[in-house]
């Protein structure tokens, strides 16, 4: 596990795109997914649901990242890899690799 990270980044997860999965991506089951996925790579966050975020991805979910004032792009995130392509968009990223 990576020392924790200081800065906590707030996570928010388009609900419309969650609903509009497939039963089996486990839409329902992603924002619980996302946060253990941070949390073991020591990153501080808080995941909660939001409006649409304009992307409207088919297969996918859209995220947008809060810290400090600061708002990222929105990210597309792939519901299998349970966030692991947020690491590179966070101000801590781990020594890992998703």
């Amino acid at each position: 596990m990576s020392e924790p990270c200081a800065v906590e980044t707030q996570v928010q997860v388009c609900h419309r795109c969650l609903m509009r999965l497939e039963a089996s991506a486990g839409g329902v089951d992603l924002p619980r997914r996302i946060r253990a996925t941070l949390a073991v790579h020591g990153q501080a966050v808080s995941v909660s649901l939001t409006g649409c975020l304009g992307g409207c991805p088919v297969g996918r979910v859209s995220v947008q990242l809060r810290r400090e004032g600061h708002v990222s792009e929105v990210v597309l995130l792939d519901p299998a890899r349970d966030g692991a392509e947020l690491l590179a968009h966070l101000p801590c990223p781990s020594a890992e690799t998703p």
